[in-house]
């Protein structure tokens, strides 16, 4: 009986130790996903491409609209020619029809759509966000792209807000043809990380450093 006593007071440091060790990783996996800024919470971010094409996307009306307004003007023209003319005065110039130049470009456009809906959580109204888009490889944490962005925003202490910023710079540099057919919530996983906070009664988050 004796000699089960440290047999037994072994086997239970072995359980109170892996005990412990599991505390600290729970411990260490929260610090982890905890935001590292007060008073945001980021409820959902996304972002998607947005194709503009003169060719489909012009207004189909334009040119009627634009003949009838030169016609319009040639007629106020001519009348107005032909009293100068019963004055003694010279005639005016005929009016020419001036193109609105909207068939000018065929160059697709595309642009990029950063997106993201947050909560204030603080005390105190929000007046400025500085937040970044982190793009990394699926399944990874190489980081593959990242893009900054102001928003002046007023977000009141418990309200939610959605930011939305149209950009003509893509997620990465350089593009991997490999995922051209994915949707954009397939090609990375996005991450958004909060940089600066204003708030309604002028102070920030970070607090500026005295010197």
């Amino acid at each position: 009986m004796v000699g089960l006593l440290p047999r037994l007071d072994s086997e239970a440091m072995k359980i109170l130790c892996a005990g412990f060790v599991l505390v600290l990783s729970a411990a260490a996996a929260a610090a982890q996903t905890a935001p590292q800024w007060p008073d945001v919470v980021v409820l959902e971010s996304s972002w998607r491409i947005e194709k503009y094409n003169p060719a489909v996307d012009k207004d189909p009306f334009s040119a009627n609209r634009e003949q009838q307004a030169t016609e319009q003007a040639q007629k106020a023209n001519a009348e107005a020619s032909d009293n100068r003319v019963r004055q003694g005065e010279n005639a005016l110039p005929p009016v020419t029809r001036q193109s609105s130049g909207q068939s000018g470009s065929t160059k697709v456009r595309l642009s990029y759509i950063y997106e993201m809906r947050v909560r204030n959580t603080g005390p105190k109204e929000i007046r400025l966000l500085i937040w970044e888009c982190v793009f990394l490889e699926p399944g990874t944490t190489n980081e593959v792209g990242r893009r900054r962005f102001v928003s002046r925003v007023r977000i009141k202490p418990g309200a939610t807000s959605r930011l939305l910023i149209s950009s003509s710079k893509s997620p990465t540099v350089t593009f991997d043809v490999a995922k051209a057919g994915l949707k954009p919530s397939d090609q990375y996983t996005q991450q958004v990380l909060i940089q600066n906070i204003g708030y309604a009664d002028g102070t920030n988050w970070p607090p500026s450093k005295v010197r």
